[in-house]
């Protein structure tokens, strides 16, 4: 396959880039922090203004060429998203649900879908039950008639969102629900490594709206929000590189810039490595699950769930590279890299863990 990002989604990164340089800077996102906001509204509100919220949406909803944008192009934004450390659920919402309400929804969420688009509905994923095991075998259950009952974990901007995606247990299997209002459902906000606003949702009987496609649904959703994540770490990786890098050619130790000691330039070296074959493993996955490529689904969801290993061990060594050389700066919560290591911590746990997902392709393989 071609690696090269299509022409959109050099553009996108590049408008992404601008919006994010304005807004989402180090002293707003400390900000944001301290007052414990469940969402950057300004943020949120500028790349809806941009159209980055429905490039998967059906053209009736964006205008022309809206559907011809896929996976790449979201994707691509959902990076350029990550390296600014955006504390927005741009995975969850236009990674996943967008096109998964666009694709199986019909016209029971349709105004949902239109909201979604213009950025006047937020929409989150409430998919983890126990640290991400297993996403397809949820205990939350869901009844004939749509009500949905079970607590899901580690569910982002939860507070923010005007609707949620949840995975459930229906009749035939494992279904998507798309839960809108807030009867029956209670939101607990749970300090967690990464600093953005994640919470605990309790469903006691919520009324919601099954997608069509039952089991092959949430494969799907499982696929798309493992996929936004990862682009998400790519581009914090990204970023926590290109900052540590610069530390080092500025940084002074002993008479000498601390990049040229041998140590220091090879974790540097492997942290590029790292950095490069998440973006290559995102860029794959996307690709496949673009439609691009003519493969089949389990080709797609191996290579969904390679870049999510990706995400995990090479945020894992990257994270902890930028800490270590920045010494003790890396240590202290005044300085802005920090946000890099927790915020690659909090995606290294997020939809799956690097054993999680390493055995899931251990079945994949041994099935084949």
């Amino acid at each position: 396959m071609d690696f090269t990002l299509t022409e959109a989604a050099s553009d996108l990164t590049g408008l992404t880039t601008d919006i994010t340089t304005r807004l989402a800077t180090g002293e707003h996102t400390a900000e944001l922090e301290t007052a414990h906001a469940a969402i950057d509204a300004d943020l949120w509100r500028e790349i809806a203004n941009a159209g980055l919220l429905g490039l998967a949406a059906p053209s009736d909803l964006v205008g022309d060429g809206g559907a011809d944008l896929t996976t790449m192009e979201t994707t691509a934004v959902a990076t350029a998203l990550g390296r600014a450390l955006a504390r927005v659920p741009y995975p969850q919402h236009a990674v996943a649900a967008v096109p998964l309400l666009a694709a199986y929804g019909g016209d029971a969420v349709h105004d949902l879908l239109g909201k979604a688009v213009t950025g006047d509905a937020v929409i989150s994923a409430a998919v983890e039950e126990d640290l991400g095991f297993d996403l397809l075998a949820p205990s939350t259950t869901v009844s004939a008639d749509g009500a949905v009952t079970g607590t899901k974990l580690n569910v982002p901007y939860a507070e923010a969102a005007d609707a949620l995606l949840v995975t459930a247990a229906g009749a035939d299997g494992t279904v998507v629900v798309v839960v809108d209002g807030t009867a029956g459902v209670t939101v607990t906000e749970t300090p967690t490594t990464g600093l953005t606003p994640v919470y605990t949702v309790v469903f006691d009987g919520a009324a919601g709206t099954v997608l069509d496609g039952g089991s092959t649904t949430a494969a799907r959703a499982r696929d798309l929000l493992r996929l936004g994540l990862a682009a998400d770490q790519a581009g914090v990786v990204a970023g926590a590189l290109a900052a540590t890098a610069e530390y080092a050619r500025e940084r002074e130790q002993f008479g000498r810039k601390i990049g040229s000691f041998q140590a220091v330039a090879q974790r540097l070296a492997d942290d590029y490595i790292d950095v490069q074959a998440l973006s290559l493993t995102v860029t794959q996955a996307a690709w496949l699950l673009s439609g691009a490529a003519e493969t089949d689904n389990a080709e797609a969801t191996a290579a969904v769930d390679t870049a999510a290993f990706w995400t995990a061990d090479a945020g894992h060594r990257v994270a902890h590279t930028t800490v270590h050389v920045h010494g003790g700066v890396g240590l202290d919560t005044s300085h802005p890299v920090h946000r890099f290591f927790l915020r690659a911590k909090q995606n290294e746990f997020t939809y799956g863990a690097a054993p999680v997902v390493l055995g899931e392709l251990g079945a994949m393989l041994a099935a084949r």
